[in-house]
């Protein structure tokens, strides 16, 4: 299962609805790292498409919590809309070594993004 985490209702959507277009993913979503958390800490969670900036909590707070409460995290696919500048992807990255597969910054595009996480899926 994929786990797509964003507090924009269209964002959220319509990222929901480019990986769903693969009948083969099974895309499940979430507004808040507080719901985001309870979701992301079953096995059946492969992926986490995990927007940095929520009304709850920041990325890399949730991949702290993340990690506490499930020895064996699923991959995560940070989005986010700071710039290259503000937010170097190895601020990101760095302290994440191996867990986060790739930083997306807003616009998203979509391509790489379905071949980003189909890759973390088989990979």
């Amino acid at each position: 299962m994929v786990l797509v985490v964003d507090d924009t209702d269209s964002v959220r959507k319509l990222l929901v609805a480019e990986l769903s277009r693969d009948g083969n993913i099974r895309v499940d979503q979430a507004s808040t790292g507080a719901e985001a958390l309870e979701k992301a800490v079953s096995p059946d969670c492969a992926v986490v498409v995990l927007d940095m900036m929520l009304p709850d909590t920041d990325g890399l707070q949730f991949i702290d919590k993340l990690k506490v409460r499930r020895p064996d995290p699923p991959s995560i696919i940070a989005i986010t809309g700071a710039s290259h500048t503000l937010v170097p992807d190895s601020m990101i990255e760095g302290p994440n070594r191996g867990l986060v597969s790739a930083v997306f910054r807003k616009p998203i595009d979509r391509a790489k993004l379905r071949e980003t996480v189909a890759f973390c899926l088989n990979g």
